[in-house]
């Protein structure tokens, strides 16, 4: 009978087998050991975050993560993964229940959590007493099939200003349907969690100007050994909306990306948000699966 053994985890050690473990239950997921790693060291003390990893046979099998919201609000958020191989064992169920007491422990306002959808992710957390509150497109795209052109100035953030980059981001991110408002994004924070990402390159992420004023950003993360890359973010300041701005930001890089290996881009958008999916359908993105969030009441 299989070995189970729930530690803390040891991030050194961990980081391939993390990296493994999230492409495997998220597969529009971009990320390496290395990315993964500097997410985990640059998640703020104030989240009292705390991870956990499931053993099976000596083998990284899941992992569950709580803490609290960081950037507003009084949520706790809790995550569970399960590597396909090791479902219906209860190791999910194992690490959920020390996530658990963790996060109650800091006296949360109600739980939230999100992840990709399948039929056994809803079973999870609807046994534990979630409910589905909001839920975002899956999309992805080939950017070689893309051949719309540029309608703006735009330039990539090696020639650009990053605090404005780092302002469009901010104001654009309250615009996002999400459970508690965000109140502050610290540059000094954005700056090392964006620009410091291992994935992240400034070469095709860009912004695009109105009369010479930063109006949109496009930001970028690429794995070039595999060729996907991501959508971070996508946002247009709210004056400048309904001039192609943003799309010509996102079509910078788009081109960046066929121009440099890239074979698969995935992005996400809310469900509600239907002039970015018909922009998106426009393009030639196609649909692949939903990331769900769910909220529990303590």
């Amino acid at each position: 009978m299989p070995s189970m053994k729930i530690r803390d985890i040891e991030p050194e050690r961990d980081a391939s087998a993390m990296a493994a473990l999230i492409r495997d239950v998220n597969p529009t997921g971009i990320i390496t050991a290395a990315s993964w790693l500097h997410g985990h060291r640059t998640t703020p003390e104030r989240s009292r975050a705390r991870t956990w990893i499931a053993e099976v046979d000596g083998v990284l099998a899941g992992r569950s993560v709580s803490y609290l919201n960081f950037f507003g609000g009084t949520s706790g958020r809790i995550y569970v993964a399960v590597g396909s191989a090791y479902r219906g064992q209860g190791v999910g169920a194992a690490l959920y229940e020390s996530a658990l007491e963790h996060v109650l422990a800091l006296e949360p306002s109600e739980l939230v959590t999100d992840f990709h959808e399948t039929p056994e992710g809803v079973r999870f957390a609807q046994t534990r007493g979630f409910r589905e509150t909001r839920a975002e497109q899956l999309s992805v795209l080939d950017p070689r099939t893309v051949s719309e052109h540029l309608r703006a100035e735009v330039r990539p953030l090696t020639e650009g200003d990053l605090r404005d980059a780092h302002r469009i981001d901010e104001a654009t991110t309250r615009d996002i349907p999400m459970h508690e408002p965000i109140n502050e994004i610290p540059y000094d924070e954005w700056e090392e969690w964006v620009l410091d990402e291992p994935l992240f390159t400034r070469e095709g992420s860009f912004l695009a100007y109105a009369d010479g004023e930063a109006a949109a950003v496009s930001l970028l993360t690429a794995d070039l050994e595999t060729g996907r890359a991501s959508n971070w973010m996508l946002g247009t300041l709210t004056q400048f909306r309904g001039r192609g701005l943003g799309t010509a930001a996102k079509l910078a890089t788009i081109q960046w990306a066929a121009a440099n290996g890239i074979t698969q881009m995935f992005t996400t958008n809310d469900e509600t948000n239907a002039p970015m999916l018909a922009i998106n359908r426009r393009l030639g993105y196609v649909p692949a699966g939903r990331r769900v969030e769910y909220e529990r009441a303590i």
